[in-house]
């Protein structure tokens, strides 16, 4: 069976339809009554992430907000900025990666990781092992030694708010995707 073809959403959104509070089938307004969109994504299956099956639709979105779900065709007429004809694709919330090991992307170097976002990978979830934070100053002392460009990045990464300064960094240098991260269990046994 060939591989599908997904268009994923990469913008901060969740794919819901609980969300929106329209389903596929459910009464609405005409769609020369509905304000005009920023983007319109029709004729593709949407797979809204609850488990429910695909189904065919088009949605809308204005901002950073899906703000309508409804059946293929059913927004063909509305006002829209930009149309994307998804016929043959699959629509689906951005995907979660539960191990990601991008933090040294997010810290300093391309905070965009395009090898991620272009498949669709729109979360990312650090720490399954270890995080770069907290350090204990011996420990930023080795590091040191190895690589000197983290040791002075990760300075600010010691003491009781070192995990919450590691992270507030990676969100001040910019990352495309959503971003969490665990406390790494070899992290906790390294600063003990």
């Amino acid at each position: 069976m060939p591989a599908r073809r997904v268009l994923t959403l990469t913008l901060t959104l969740t794919l819901s339809l609980a969300c929106t509070g329209q389903h596929p089938g459910s009464a609405a307004a005409p769609a020369s009554a509905l304000p005009p969109y920023d983007l319109i994504i029709s004729n593709g299956q949407i797979v809204d992430g609850t488990g429910n099956p695909w189904f065919q639709g088009d949605l809308a979105i204005t901002g950073d907000r899906i703000v309508r779900i409804a059946p293929a065709g059913f927004l063909a007429q509305a006002r829209a900025g930009r149309r994307i004809d998804a016929t043959g694709l699959v629509v689906a919330p951005g995907f979660i990666d539960i191990q990601a090991q991008s933090y040294e992307q997010f810290l300093t170097g391309d905070g965009r990781v395009l090898g991620m976002i272009t498949q669709g990978i729109t979360t990312a979830i650090l720490g399954e092992g270890s995080t770069p934070a907290p350090v204990t100053p011996a420990l930023l002392a080795e590091i040191g030694k190895v690589d000197t460009s983290f040791a002075r990045v990760a300075r600010d990464f010691t003491g009781e708010h070192g995990f919450g300064n590691w992270l507030d960094a990676m969100a001040r240098h910019g990352a495309s995707q959503n971003m969490g991260s665990f406390l790494g269990a070899a992290t906790v046994r390294v600063y003990a």
